[in-house]
């Protein structure tokens, strides 16, 4: 495990790029396909692939950005697509849950500075 797959803490992550600007950009892909998630068909082709941006967490004073390349899938078996799954990551949301929860423990008594 690189140093960087242990900065990021979610499993099956291949990183691609890191950039350090204002804030820290990480590109990353799945490191394996999948099997179908609706009927465990093991050869599965990849349709497209979209890009997902995410809020991931902060490291020192700076954000953690990552970007994602997302395949999304088609069954031979079942005749279904879907897209990958990542342990942490919920569908259709723009933050992981580290960050969603390290804004709630910063977010006190109705104010969301941490001072």
């Amino acid at each position: 495990m690189s140093p960087t797959d242990s900065l990021l803490g979610i499993e099956g992550l291949a990183v691609q790029r890191v950039e350090r600007r204002r804030d820290i950009h990480v590109w990353a892909r799945p490191k394996e396909r999948l099997a179908c998630v609706h009927c465990l068909h093991t050869a599965v082709r990849i349709k497209a692939t979209y890009r997902r941006t995410l809020k991931h967490s902060r490291q020192g004073n700076q954000l953690l950005v990552l970007h994602l390349s997302v395949p999304k899938y088609h069954c031979p078996g079942c005749q279904r697509y879907f897209r990958h799954r990542f342990a942490g990551i919920r569908p259709r949301l723009r933050a992981t849950e580290a960050y969603r929860l390290e804004v709630f423990e910063a977010h006190e008594g109705g104010s969301a500075s941490a001072s």
